[in-house]
């Protein structure tokens, strides 16, 4: 697999090629679009550190595509504790949702990721403590469901979102919206307060996602 960087005053595209095709259903479900046998991911400038940036990219982006393919295995554990060390002294106020947030509940389930969701607040301050981490810069999404997004590898992926908008709830609630912002639930995991989203609500969105064996696993658990 090789690696290159296009860009100009606006953008820079991170450019994979001579990629195995068992890869390419993962680079789908990661939005990568293709283009004469690359597969290419385009980001707005400007970007902080970007070039510290695109080495991480160079470093960890294989593992990191293996791993959500499930080549290898996720290890969502030992990222999760270690994003949780990097900021507990920090005051980032932060929650976990997704899957991981399920399996922190003791579902079982396979995450492929872990998904944290922040404030804006401290963007500059995350920035900083995972210079070493980030692989796709953390920029403004111009109007999605969150206001930005990006990805570290610590060991294993973890998305990073910012502002949950309006819109993720719409029609109805998700479970990375506001409304889950502002009705989150606490668990201990490891000595560690984590808090996620109640469960009524992500039973409802992955029933919406037409997730079965998910929602299974959910109801079986409720009913135990």
């Amino acid at each position: 697999m090789d690696i290159s960087f296009k860009e100009n005053k606006n953008n820079i595209s991170f450019i994979i090629s001579n990629f195995n095709n068992e890869y390419k259903p993962v680079l789908q479900n990661q939005f990568y679009t293709f283009e004469d046998n690359r597969a290419i991911k385009t980001f707005p400038k400007p970007i902080d550190n970007l070039e510290k940036i695109k080495n991480n990219y160079i470093k960890y982006n294989e593992e990191m595509i293996l791993q959500a393919g499930y080549s290898k295995e996720v290890m969502w554990e030992a990222a999760l504790l270690e994003f949780i060390n990097k900021v507990k002294d920090e005051k980032i106020d932060w929650w976990l949702t997704g899957s991981c947030a399920l399996k922190l509940r003791g579902i079982p389930i396979k995450p492929h990721d872990v998904d944290i969701m922040l404030h804006s607040k401290d963007l500059d301050k995350v920035k900083e403590i995972f210079i070493e981490n980030i692989v796709w810069p953390i920029v403004s999404t111009d109007g999605w469901i969150v206001k930005y997004f990006g990805v570290l590898f610590l060991k294993g992926q973890i998305d990073l979102a910012f502002d949950p908008q309006e819109t993720a709830d719409d029609p109805e609630p998700s479970d990375f919206g506001p409304y889950a912002m502002n009705n989150l639930e606490e668990i201990r995991w490891k000595g560690n307060v984590v808090r996620i989203p109640p469960l009524d609500l992500q039973l409802k969105v992955n029933k919406k996602r037409g997730r079965t064996n998910r929602v299974k696993a959910i109801e079986a658990f409720l009913n135990n």
